[in-house]
């Protein structure tokens, strides 16, 4: 009997790229990105079905060979976090709108444990600093790319340059924040070492 594979191919990408194009309100694919990012480095156990209507615009009669694909990129993402090589897919030629989406995706997925960890009275400060820096980071570029340009004129950086900075630091954040979550959740006492990991 064949195991179920969960390899995410070009062929799930064209596959989910065009059913999120055709549902209304749903997430798109760098959204998406951003979003299951940000779950799986979650504290918080989140049932499949509950991602699933997030990022589907609640599609009850999701396809089974989409919510394949979504499961195999689930699982692409989770692999690469939790053995450290999580990379952005963003490089230098990388669209603003591209690092935007995935920003907004990232955003609404770690707000609900962002918000909890950051508000816990038992959190040290070293690590309350390191979770706000790492999720500004992350989020950064859920900024109008207007603001961005603003600031740069403002502060007379050169707005090519600072935005390769800031994409490069995102990178650099993304790698370690699943471990700085999960050191986080445990220093605050809101998590258990043993049942919620």
């Amino acid at each position: 009997m064949n195991e179920l594979e969960f390899n995410y191919t070009e062929a799930h990408q064209r596959l989910l790229t065009e059913y999120l194009s055709m549902r209304e309100g749903a997430f798109n694919l760098a959204q998406v990105s951003g979003y299951l990012f940000a779950q799986i480095c979650s504290p918080d156990a989140v049932e499949v079905e509950q991602w699933v209507a997030i990022i589907t615009a609640d599609d009850n009669a999701l396809a089974e060979d989409v919510m394949f694909a979504f499961m195999a990129f689930h699982h692409d993402i989770s692999e690469r976090v939790y053995t450290e090589q999580y990379r952005l897919e963003w490089d230098k030629k990388s669209s603003y709108t591209c690092r935007q989406h995935w920003s907004q995706g990232f955003l609404v997925g770690a707000e609900p444990y962002y918000e909890k960890l950051l508000n816990a009275q038992t959190l040290p400060d070293e690590l309350k600093q390191a979770l706000q820096m790492a999720t500004e980071q992350l989020s950064f570029f859920s900024l109008a790319e207007s603001q961005v340009r603003e600031y740069c004129q403002k502060t007379g950086a050169v707005p090519m340059e600072f935005i390769a900075q800031q994409a490069e630091l995102a990178s650099e954040f993304a790698n370690g924040y699943a471990q700085l979550i999960e050191a986080a959740a445990l220093s605050c006492g809101l998590y258990d070492a043993e049942s919620d990991f």
